[in-house]
């Protein structure tokens, strides 16, 4: 007998015409980077379903040598920011996905690439495409694998093997490969303590790091994942937040140091980056309350970040007024808060954007969001987190 809240999804729903997104886009901690677009899994909180992008065959847009051309072009790139790639399917879903990111690595490692490379799959990682990881990473390529797992079942991560995602924690971890935790979304159906418990611990016995995150509820997708959740159609602000979180998940995920005091979980995936590559924080997140509050970091990433802030130039409204004009926005007015180093724009600016200024100023930046902005509100626009319900 179906789960009464996943009845809802019964009912036949216009499929939504496939659109495509750029190879190379800017998002709010990473470059992204999609020559394959299009994923066969159907998770239903997946943004790419309101683009008719779940359920496909994806699409292969430009071969590895054309996509690194398009990246090492693109105004957004920089060697010094991390790149997400295949975020626009589960590059691990297909033989044909897999063999492109092969040849991605082949030639990102020839071309001596420096950027963290981050790879995000819920799928079996075959043993070859492990080989072919560990291979870039000893020619220079700095691989990172997020692992998404938070406890959720097959009627919500459709098509998903969840023994399969599970396994990938130790092979990867065997192998060498840095993982990082990939803890979102999380439904009310798994935030309880016996599933989260088990999900955490299991995920830090081989993880570098967790990173936490809220669902993202686009205005589009509100009434097809109140099926899955229905307070989200009675509650004010959904679409607005940074992500959206039930309550015993909000408290667990803020007490986790009393499990393993010693590993970390972050609410942002620039904290997380910097804990695994090794760096000071860039974003403007040292010392804000997510920092001090919300993130669980260890004493020696916090110092680090200490020591990057503290040796970083002052900012000023020149070097504002300059990064401004260099994204083609000089003449646009602003504030700037020097002692939280936050930049507030008032226009409405795409969210790709708002982002790559917070790269350029290493400080928070926040924006008005464009309204036809393809993209969900974000922290980078001084979006917040929303919690629902009561406490267990």
């Amino acid at each position: 007998m179906p789960h009464p809240q996943h009845s809802r999804r019964s009912s036949p729903v216009p499929r939504p015409e496939r659109t495509r997104t750029p190879i190379v886009d800017q998002h709010a901690t990473w470059i992204a980077v999609n020559p394959v677009q299009g994923c066969p899994k159907s998770c239903s909180y997946c943004f790419l379903n309101e683009r008719g992008q779940t359920a496909v065959r994806p699409d292969h847009l430009a071969d590895p040598a054309q996509t690194v051309e398009l990246l090492l072009a693109s105004p957004f790139y920089a060697p010094d920011r991390a790149v997400a790639l295949y975020t626009w399917t589960d590059v691990m879903a297909l033989p044909t996905s897999r063999d492109h990111l092969v040849g991605m690595l082949e030639v990102l490692a020839a071309r001596q690439v420096a950027n963290p490379v981050v790879l995000i799959t819920k799928c079996h990682v075959p043993d070859v495409t492990i080989e072919a990881i560990v291979a870039a990473r000893a020619a220079g390529l700095e691989v990172i694998v997020y692992l998404s797992y938070s406890g959720l079942d097959r009627s919500i991560e459709r098509g998903i093997r969840h023994d399969e995602l599970r396994a990938n924690f130790p092979r990867l971890a065997a192998s060498g490969i840095p993982i990082v935790h990939y803890w979102r979304p999380v439904y009310p159906e798994s935030a309880v303590p016996d599933t989260m418990r088990a999900v955490f611990e299991y995920a830090a016995t081989y993880s570098r790091c967790s990173v936490a995150a809220g669902l993202k509820v686009e205005d589009a997708a509100l009434a097809r994942l109140s099926g899955d959740w229905p307070e989200l159609a009675t509650t004010p602000g959904v679409t607005a937040a940074e992500g959206v979180y039930p309550a015993p998940f909000w408290d667990f995920i803020h007490a986790t140091a009393d499990l393993r005091p010693d590993y970390p979980l972050f609410h942002t995936n620039s904290c997380a980056l910097a804990h695994v590559t090794g760096q000071g924080d860039r974003f403007g997140v040292h010392g804000t309350s997510v920092c001090t509050d919300r993130n669980n970091c260890p004493p020696a990433q916090r110092d680090r970040c200490a020591t990057t802030v503290s040796l970083r130039p002052a900012l000023t409204d020149d070097i504002v007024v300059s990064a401004l004009t260099a994204r083609g926005i000089g003449d646009v007015a602003f504030t700037l808060d020097r002692a939280t180093r936050t930049v507030v724009v008032d226009a409405a600016l795409a969210t790709n954007v708002a982002a790559a200024l917070t790269h350029d100023l290493s400080a928070q930046v926040h924006v008005t969001r464009q309204v036809a902005d393809s993209y969900w509100a974000s922290g980078t626009a001084g979006a917040l987190p929303l919690v629902i319900g009561e406490p267990r």
